[in-house]
């Protein structure tokens, strides 16, 4: 059997009211040279039997207990057979020349191991299953965007469209399920440390991605508190790297968020969910 030359890895969890979408958007790619690992991570709805039911033998379906996205990418990664390793949050699309385009930047140039587009960001506020409001977070990425804005955080980097060689996780580069928030930056950073000449920044617009946000379970129950932990954890973890020298993210972050935690408590800031979406964040 021929080896695909990427493996495009879904975590899902209880998202069979919109996964389709993401798995479409893979069907539909431009260039056919790819299977699909979905990894159900423990869902309680109807999601396993929707991605059994789809007609397609490129797609191959893995279950695990619940245990994160973390884990239910490693699992997908450790039944992978591309020679590229790519992702896609089950609720995101990828846009149709999406593979195309980043295959031929990446291997255009061998010296690189890892890559991200441009994305199509929104974050979207629902409220009873509707959609009540929409925010562009897109940000104006500099096309000459390195590793070193990842290190210093100059934009905000995100798991959909990341591409990287499957020899990194087969050198032992994990994605770390002890990091709850902003785990797929967390992981960026590991392969960057590693391989700080080896980053590509593909200024190309090739997913959407939409973050929602909503009291009736969409990243509802996510605190300002979480937050301002997860860069403690992360700066804790990588402070010694040398890429890490130039930040300035630190402690700067950690304060905003612990600051915007006690004005929740003391009733001056909205719950998280509502938080850019409120007169705070504009």
């Amino acid at each position: 059997m021929k080896r695909p030359r990427v493996s495009i890895v879904i975590p899902t969890f209880n998202r069979a009211w919109i996964i389709k979408n993401a798995i479409d958007s893979v069907i539909n790619q431009t260039i056919s040279d790819w299977e699909l690992i979905v990894v159900d991570d423990g869902s309680t709805d109807n999601t396993q039997a929707l991605v059994k039911s789809i007609e397609e033998g490129r797609i191959k379906l893995f279950s695990q207990k619940n245990k994160g996205p973390a884990e239910a990418r490693n699992l997908g990664i450790s039944k992978s057979n591309g020679k590229w390793i790519a992702y896609l949050d089950s609720d995101n699309e990828f846009l149709p020349n999406y593979l195309e385009v980043m295959l031929k930047h990446l291997e255009s140039d061998h010296s690189k191991v890892f890559a991200i587009p441009k994305l199509d960001y929104t974050l979207e506020q629902y409220e009873n299953g509707k959609l009540i409001k929409t925010v562009d977070y897109s940000e104006k990425i500099p096309d000459d965007a390195n590793i070193s804005d990842i290190f210093e955080r100059t934009f905000h980097f995100d798991t959909n469209g990341l591409m990287h060689l499957r020899r990194i996780f087969d050198e032992g580069t994990r994605w770390d399920a002890d990091v709850s928030v902003m785990e797929d930056w967390e992981f960026a950073l590991s392969i960057g440390e590693k391989y700080p000449e080896g980053f590509l920044f593909v200024p190309e617009i090739l997913a959407n991605y939409h973050q929602r946000y909503g009291s009736d379970g969409m990243v509802a129950s996510r605190s300002y508190q979480d937050i301002a932990d997860g860069f403690e954890v992360i700066y804790s973890k990588h402070k010694n790297d040398k890429m890490m020298k130039k930040q300035k993210w630190y402690p700067s972050r950690v304060k905003k968020w612990s600051e915007l935690q006690k004005k929740y408590e003391a009733g001056d800031a909205p719950p998280h969910h509502e938080y850019y979406f409120s007169k705070l964040y504009e």
